[in-house]
């Protein structure tokens, strides 16, 4: 995983819809995460789907980049999982948010 470039590992697709080359969101603490986009996160979670070009939302006048019990899904530099929530470097972080919000 570089972090220096904005492409996706191959198998970072949304499990729901098939979405690909954005920002994805993974089951909290889970050993094999479902990965989703941030429209079927929302739609998993019944959540207003607000999200920012960032990965941002707003509920009761927060700002939050989880979606329910799904977090930020920032791939390992080795590729083999993801970090954990609060455990992510600040370059795999940069990448996850440069990355468009909605799948192509």
């Amino acid at each position: 995983m570089d972090y220096s470039n904005a492409l996706t590992p191959a198998d970072y697709k949304c499990a729901k819809c098939g979405g690909t080359g954005c920002k994805l969101w993974r089951e909290y603490q889970m050993f094999s995460p479902q990965l989703l986009c941030a429209g079927c996160a929302c739609d998993d979670q019944k959540k207003t789907n607000n999200v920012d070009a960032e990965g941002w939302r707003t509920e009761d006048g927060r700002k939050l980049d989880q979606i329910g019990w799904y977090v930020p899904a920032v791939p390992t530099e080795d590729g083999i999982g993801y970090w954990g929530y609060s455990s992510v470097p600040e370059a795999g972080a940069n990448w996850w948010r440069a990355l468009p919000t909605a799948p192509h």
